[in-house]
């Protein structure tokens, strides 16, 4: 089964739609759990200080289970993905979605694809041979986009170059804007990620000043840590998935400006006979 285009954006926007749901379950319970857990401390929290005569004693020591060579361990990658928010699951899902049109344009835009080299000599040799009822046929039976600009020109009266030629420039332009459209899809995801980037900068920074707001301008660094953190993530994010994703849509649109060259030249090289029976017509009146 082969998958459009939109077919790929509809499932990543249902992915996208399922993720979100999950996360936002999930922080909400995570929540829940910390309240919880801050609420036990703080009832736990008066504990005296064990004292020998009145005088606090050093030696006692208290033993909760931990190890003195237990350190707080880097973050993961997981969970500075997680430190983006909802923001930044959007910008992951953008990044799938560029992979996979990426994937399918490399399958897809390349001359093997585009200018089949066997059906291009079976059309010259029919087209030489004036056999245009098995050209049309044979036109339909490979569809691609070799054949649709081959198909309108075969169709015209073959005594009128003039027509032939028109209907095949206005096929080679309609199939190429295919190919400029379909490509564009990266443009677009390329300028969305990093205005996402942004709006998560944004939504990170208001985070980090509610906090300075609530604390009345005694915020702790670590108050505002968080909201600077994911501020950081989805600025990270939405470039790294931007990047090269414009590099690749410039390549691809080279690409297919050189593949339309192409296709225009070997359209020339099948259509030549009926050009030279057209003037040679022409001359001999």
């Amino acid at each position: 089964m082969k998958l459009s285009t939109n077919d790929i954006l509809v499932v990543v926007f249902v992915c996208l739609a399922l993720i979100t749901g999950r996360f936002a379950f999930s922080q909400g319970t995570q929540n829940l759990d910390t309240s919880l857990i801050e609420d036990l401390l703080t009832e736990t929290s008066g504990v005296s200080t064990p004292t020998n005569g009145g005088v606090p004693d050093d030696s006692v020591t208290f033993d909760f289970g931990g190890d003195a060579t237990d350190a707080p361990k880097p973050d993961s990658i997981w969970s500075i993905i997680r430190a983006g928010g909802i923001v930044g699951w959007v910008i992951i899902l953008l990044s799938v979605a560029a992979g996979a049109l990426i994937i399918e344009h490399l399958l897809t835009i390349r001359r093997s694809a585009l200018i089949p080299q066997e059906l291009a000599d079976r059309l010259f040799q029919l087209v030489k041979s004036g056999e245009r009822a098995k050209a049309v046929e044979l036109c339909q039976a490979n569809p691609g986009f070799l054949s649709n600009v081959m198909l309108p020109a075969l169709m015209q009266p073959w005594s009128h170059w003039d027509y032939v030629e028109k209907a095949a420039e206005d096929a080679l332009a309609e199939q190429t804007g295919r190919l400029y459209r379909k490509v564009d899809w990266l443009s677009l995801i390329g300028n969305i990620a990093p205005m996402l980037g942004l709006l998560g900068t944004v939504i990170g920074m208001i985070v980090a000043f509610r906090e300075l707001s609530l604390s009345d301008g005694m915020a702790r660094g670590a108050d505002l840590a968080e909201g600077i953190y994911l501020a950081l993530v989805t600025t990270v994010e939405g470039l790294l998935v931007a990047i090269p994703t414009l590099a690749i849509h410039s390549l691809l649109t080279n690409r297919v400006t050189t593949l339309a060259g192409d296709v225009a030249f070997t359209v020339e090289q099948i259509l030549r006979p009926i050009k030279f029976a057209v003037k040679k017509t022409e001359s001999t009146q």
